[in-house]
């Protein structure tokens, strides 16, 4: 890992500043301060809005010197240099923040907690830190602050895909430039241990879905390369991102202009409808080539399927997945209507769970309603309405519990169990499900116990352990054991001062969600995993997975 000392800054028309931070004893003692020595063209002027730093300015020959000093209490001063183009800022952190960034890239768990609580975010910190950092030590930093957090751990979860695009796109600070740096600095997110699993194909795929393909070539990745690496995965993005953004016959003129390899077109088809699930995705990106040689509208049957199968199979965390889904209902012939219903499932599905993963309850709670509405909207039994359902009282119940309302985040978990017990759900599946719940609602009703004298937390605690123990969800039942623990262990003291609070009448204001304030957020990616994952013996067949053709399906 590396604090740099020195940096180049580019400028809003494309000159380069250069910034280095003057280390010394200054940095500690009483009157500590950060001192940073820019030197900057003459042209570009210098301001931040903190009145308590110093500026000094010393003309040159052609570039000036900017001396800035940074008091300590200042957190975060930005730098603005205005030029004749535009404007753009450099973050300087002053003595207590710089502090905390070493100790905490030395293990300092304390010290990384400061810094997401000065910044507000972990990601606001790691934003915040970056342009003081090379790429090892970002990497370095996500980990500290990952490993010194739950909370933090949870968003770094859910936004290290985000990272990975502000990285691509940027241009100081959190930034890379080229394929060497973007994937040192997506293997180096993946050795992240609190984080999961990080893909540099997904991240592109995830870059894609969002910006769009000029962003990847701007990176200096070549397309046709990317389509034939690993197991191909990105030709389908690339060819997703086509029929979603330039229609149908750009996808068909890439996918003829770039195959290579077996033409069989028809022992391809064989292939790609009797492959196993697991297997589908390359099976019928494999014909896509083919494909692009016979009619249009064989070609859009076939590229529908490519695209849908791989996001199906792919279950990343990254928006390839979305892409995908879009892709696939723009390709999608007007007739092929099992592809259509489960492409807007699946896609609201995939929207949710980002969402959940964010804490981003309500966007969450409406893309589930989206697919549970899909589901109810289907004659058949392709889509399971019951799946939405359950990942919406989840969500729904974190949301209640975020606010402080743990009483009404039991309803909404004893709703959910009534609403799913209607539905006919494969058993094994059904009884994680109702553990998954059970021990949530036994966590929130100790919660509520916590403010009566002699309330039963202790006996909820137990029963939350016990349910996420027949639910296999070692980390939350791991994590309510510390907390049985914890119980056992309160003096006459913290129960009197409990009572006391009780006592108040309103009690006291909601406190933001932690991991003491219900059941962690830190189970939901393990959660998707494990209880709402594709499976190929699912509701309504033995095997949910594109057939040759359905009865209502035309023969391409």
């Amino acid at each position: 890992m590396a604090q740099r000392f020195r940096w180049t800054h580019t400028l809003a028309d494309g000159r380069d500043a250069t910034v280095s931070r003057v280390a010394g004893a200054h940095e500690s003692g009483d009157d500590a301060r950060r001192r940073y020595d820019c030197r900057l063209p003459s042209d570009v002027t210098a301001s931040t809005p903190d009145e308590r730093v110093r500026m000094t300015r010393e003309d040159g020959d052609g570039d000036d010197r900017l001396i800035v000093v940074v008091p300590d209490g200042a957190g975060v001063v930005r730098l603005r240099l205005t030029a004749e183009d535009g404007r753009s800022a450099i973050p300087l952190l002053g003595p207590t923040l710089g502090a905390a960034l070493t100790d905490a890239l030395r293990g300092d768990g304390d010290a990384a907690r400061s810094l997401v609580a000065a910044r507000g975010t972990a990601v606001a910190a790691v934003h915040a830190c970056a342009h003081a950092l090379d790429t090892e030590g970002i990497v370095a930093l996500v980990d500290a602050l990952a490993d010194a957090s739950g909370t933090a751990s949870d968003e770094l979860h859910a936004r290290r895909y985000a990272l990975c695009r502000a990285a691509a796109r940027g241009t100081n600070g959190l930034a890379v430039t080229g394929p060497e740096a973007f994937e040192a600095l997506v293997d180096g997110l993946d050795s992240a241990a609190e984080i999961g699993e990080v893909d540099a194909l997904d991240a592109l795929g995830d870059l894609v879905a969002v910006h769009g393909l000029d962003t990847v070539r701007a990176l200096g990745y070549d397309l046709v390369r990317l389509a034939h690496r690993g197991d191909g995965r990105f030709r389908a993005y690339w060819l997703a991102a086509l029929a979603r953004d330039r229609g149908i016959d750009d996808a068909r003129d890439v996918a003829g202009a770039h195959e290579s390899g077996d033409d069989d077109y028809a022992r391809l088809k064989d292939r790609a409808v009797t492959a196993e699930y697991r297997e589908r995705g390359a099976a019928w990106r494999a014909l896509c080539g083919p494909a692009s040689r016979r009619s249009r509208e064989t070609f859009r049957y076939v590229l529908a399927n490519a695209c849908y199968w791989t996001g199906e199979t792919g279950r990343t965390d990254a928006r390839a997945d979305e892409l995908c889904y879009e892709g696939a209902l723009a390709a999608v012939p007007a007739d092929l209507d099992w592809i259509r219903v489960r492409a807007r499932y699946e896609r609201a599905r995939a929207v949710g769970h980002r969402h959940q993963s964010a804490t981003n309850h309500a966007l969450a709670i409406a893309a589930f309603e989206r697919a549970r509405d899909v589901a109810a909207s289907c004659p058949d039994d392709d889509v399971a309405p019951w799946d939405p359902l359950y990942s919406r009282t989840v969500v729904a119940s974190n949301a209640r519990s975020a606010a402080g309302d743990h009483a009404g985040a039991v309803g909404v978990l004893e709703d959910g169990l009534d609403a799913l017990a209607a539905y006919d759900i494969p058993e094994t599946r059904a009884d994680e499900i109702r553990h998954h719940l059970r021990g949530q609602r036994h966590e929130r009703l100790a919660l509520l116990a916590r403010r009566e004298d002699d309330g039963a937390v202790e006996t909820h605690l137990d029963a939350a352990v016990e349910h996420y123990e027949a639910a296999d969800l070692d980390r939350s039942r791991d994590r309510v054991a510390a907390k049985r623990d914890d119980a056992a262990n309160e003096d006459a003291t913290d129960r009197a001062r409990r009572a006391a609070r009780s006592a108040g009448g309103a009690g006291p204001a909601p406190r933001p969600p932690s991991d003491d304030t219900g059941p962690s957020l830190a189970d939901i990616p393990d959660l998707h995993d494990s209880l709402t994952a594709s499976d190929p013996n699912a509701v309504g067949s033995a095997d949910p997975g594109v057939v040759e053709r359905g009865p209502r399906d035309p023969e391409y």
